[in-house]
């Protein structure tokens, strides 16, 4: 902390001695907790606050206040000023004509030094902590010195609290101050700190005057502390101040969650809401509202201060972490809690008062049923935490449905069929919930007929009968009879799949948990069976299109035919090369190394057997080009241009025409797929010249230019009549040719007439939108 600023250490002295001067005023000062009034000169004892020292001794109330550290109690500046007895030594009370004298007065009880002292001194040391690594960790941008002084006003507002009920004039002072301006300096900090993600919703002239505000009422606060004379006019100004600013405060929040929560900074706006909900909910409408309209106090001060807990909690974790917790999903489960536990809630308030022989208050009743509610809810938020860690633990194996459900799940990839599908799930089906028998069919819901995958006895199918007519059902529906259970698989307008079991073994009925099991695998293995019956429809629909010669694919159906083509060539390729062509090189070596060795040979077996040994090298080489055909060699090293060439010099060897290549104007870079469809292209095109054409000169070009490369073929071949272009695709091999531009979304255009030869422009773009890997 050497990089503070000497302003930075005036303020945080300022709270720590201060908070200091409290701890030790509580210490050595007890709390007697009498409160008093004035009536016709006389000093009455109204009331006695539980847990002080008036209450552990007995004072009674409705008693008359005699003298006060020997003096009229009036002459007491806190009788006088807030109608209360505190940090006296000593007092004179008579009560029903017996006067009685009490002094010796220290020690507080147990649970004021809980209340007032411990919890709010480790309140505050926390911030202290809390402080330190705001200031160390917490970047700049983060308006960090607005929100270190808010927390350490909130902290040292809590720790006045103690002193203030004991009517020390600086911790009332300081209390009334503190928790004034500390809404002022929150909202300052809502306005630097969504500043920094340039977000605005409000004026920061709001701040400006809030700040005046409070200064006037703070200013006039310690002007009657000094002065000794607190008017009673003035005793509700700084609550009703007060609430104003929390109502301000609360509307700035809202107002910004409203605008913003379908933004990214929509969570920020929730985390700050529901933090300020919980810190200052209880004290507005459980203290502050009720002192101010109806003059009683549902909890008391110091409980409602230990809610303020909330706002670092809050704060820290919004500007210390990067990722949220789902707000949404915690704000929704506890609204469910609130709902489900109100009405045992009530139910437990009317049975405690009913067993309770003293008649409760009002506010008794308010207090215990928030207590029941908040333990209720509090109660089934741990449960179901617990549930989720807890539960695999705790049951057998055979009751783990999640992990039945994974276990099917994987099963269900190897399944091809809906039948096999069945039969897995009819196994999971016995092994987990331990049944008896277990069927599986389906039902014509138009016609009384049956499909079953196993015997099924005609009693069993006869009660199927009595139950599925008289009710509907849809997918997931149980069906529970005094002969078993059964589950909805699939339903349609045509037929019902359903599982039947005779029951289980231990002869009960099926539990809420195996009833949600049941459920949930059926919609799974429902979602299943449509999935394949769709992926065969597209099958079919495939094998249709594939067919039929004249269709047109769909660009995207082409590149993944395509796709699984170079694939199978490919693995093709490498299984000739790996098998058969190494066999005819073993035997070629065999057949040499047996001719050249062998000299018993007769000169016609050496021959014939050197005849054979050509026969069996023409044999590699057809199958080396073979396997070159199927998936060029090197064509992802050497490039396109490279293996247009080396395909062009093995065609021409085979063939009778020349071929001109020309490819200066190309310099494109292109990906695997598009080299490998231009070369099967040109492969295609001339195969179809060396087979069909009788040309004698083939000229190609390949070109780009922008986005777009060009593919030019011609020959002065015989050609073709170009008004049977659908038999022209679909005999001559272009129909492959046009589908792989189809493909690659380029335009095939045709130019050719009998006599007049052969030529086709060939233009695709050079990338693609959607790539298709297989």
């Amino acid at each position: 902390m050497l990089n503070i600023k000497w302003s930075q250490w005036v303020i945080l002295s300022f709270f720590i001695l201060s908070a200091c001067y409290m701890i030790i005023f509580s210490v050595i000062q007890p709390y007697l907790g009498i409160d008093v009034k004035e009536n016709h000169g006389e000093w009455i004892i109204t009331d006695i606050q539980k847990g002080s020292w008036g209450d552990r001794n007995n004072v009674p109330s409705g008693a008359v206040i005699e003298t006060v550290d020997g003096k009229n109690p009036s002459e007491h500046r806190s009788v006088s000023m807030f109608n209360e007895i505190e940090g006296a030594d000593s007092f004179l009370v008579e009560y029903n004509g017996r006067e009685k004298f009490y002094e010796d007065i220290e020690h507080s009880s147990p649970l004021h030094w809980l209340l007032y002292i411990v919890l709010p001194v480790i309140f505050f040391i926390a911030i202290l902590g809390i402080t330190f690594l705001v200031h160390n960790r917490v970047p700049k941008r983060y308006s960090a010195n607005q929100l270190i002084l808010f927390f350490l006003a909130i902290a040292t507002g809590y720790l006045s609290n103690s002193g203030a009920v004991r009517d020390d004039l600086y911790s009332l002072f300081l209390n009334k101050s503190l928790f004034l301006i500390a809404p002022v300096i929150l909202i300052h900090f809502l306005y630097k700190y969504f500043q920094e993600l340039d977000i605005y919703w409000f004026s920061k002239r709001i701040y400006y005057w809030l700040y005046t505000l409070v200064l006037v009422v703070s200013s006039l606060e310690s002007f009657f502390l000094v002065v000794k004379k607190y008017p009673a006019y003035f005793v509700p100004v700084p609550h009703l101040l007060l609430l104003f600013l929390y109502i301000i405060s609360f509307f700035i929040i809202y107002r910004g969650l409203y605008f913003h929560r379908g933004s990214s900074v929509g969570p920020i706006f929730m985390y700050m809401a529901v933090g300020m909900t919980i810190a200052f909910f209880p004290y507005i409408w459980l203290y502050l509202i009720p002192s101010l309209a109806f003059g009683v106090k549902v909890i008391s001060l110091e409980v409602g201060a230990m809610f303020l807990v909330a706002l670092p909690i809050t704060f820290m974790y919004l500007v210390s972490r990067e990722q949220l917790i789902d707000i949404d999903f915690v704000i929704d489960r506890v609204r469910y809690y609130i709902i489900l536990s109100l009405i045992p809630s009530i139910a437990l308030v009317f049975i405690i008062g009913w067993l309770v022989e003293d008649a409760l208050s009002l506010i008794s009743y308010i207090q215990v049923y928030l207590v029941l509610h908040a333990s209720l809810v509090l109660f089934l938020s741990l449960k179901e935490v617990l549930d989720f860690r807890l539960q695999r633990f705790l049951f057998s194996a055979r009751y783990s449905y999640q992990e039945s459900m994974h276990r099917m799940a994987q099963d269900m990839k190897e399944q091809s069929n809906a039948v096999d599908l069945m039969k897995v799930m009819r196994d999971e089906v016995r092994n987990v919930l331990n049944v008896r028998e277990i069927y599986i069919y389906s039902k014509h819901n138009k016609q009384n007929m049956y499909c079953v995958y196993d015997q099924i006895p005609t009693e069993i199918i006869d009660h199927f009968e009595e139950h599925l007519n008289s009710h509907q059902y849809d997918v997931g529906s149980i069906i529970e009879t005094e002969k078993g259970f059964g589950v909805i698989v699939g339903y349609s307008l045509e037929k019902l799949t359903m599982i039947w079991c005779r029951g289980k073994k231990d002869y009960t009925t099926l539990n809420r948990d195996e009833k949600t099991y049941l459920q949930t695998i059926s919609h799974n293995a429902n979602i299943a069976i449509q999935n394949m019956n769709t992926i065969e429809d597209l099958l079919k629909e495939l094998r249709q299109l594939r067919s039929d010669q004249t269709q047109k694919y769909p660009t995207w159906l082409s590149r993944l035919l395509f796709t699984i083509a170079e694939n199978q060539r490919k693995q093709l390729s490498i299984d000739l090369h790996d098998t058969v062509l190494q066999e005819q090189l073993y035997l070629y070596r065999k057949m040499d190394d047996l001719i050249s060795h062998r000299n018993d040979l007769t000169e016609s077996f050496r021959a014939e057997l050197l005849m054979y040994k050509e026969s069996l090298l023409d044999s590699i080489h057809l199958i080396r080009e073979t396997c070159n055909e199927l998936r060029p060699a090197f064509i992802e090293e050497m490039g396109l241009v490279q293996s247009l060439k080396n395909l062009i010099q093995q065609y021409q060897l085979r063939s009778n025409f020349t071929v001109y290549f020309s490819n200066e104007r190309f310099d494109a870079e292109l990906d695997q797929e598009r080299i490998l469809a231009i070369f099967r292209v040109v492969q295609e095109l001339l195969t179809n010249a060396m087979k069909h054409s009788g040309a004698k000169i083939v000229k190609l070009s390949l070109s780009n230019g922008g986005d777009q490369v060009m593919l030019l073929y011609s020959d002065n071949g015989k050609g073709m009549d170009y008004s049977v272009q659908r038999d022209l695709f679909s005999h001559i091999g272009l129909s492959g040719i046009e589908q792989r531009v189809n493909g690659l979304n380029g335009h095939l255009e045709i130019e050719t007439e009998p006599g007049a030869g052969f030529k086709t422009i060939i233009t695709f773009p050079i990338t693609s939108k959607k790539e298709i890997h297989v």
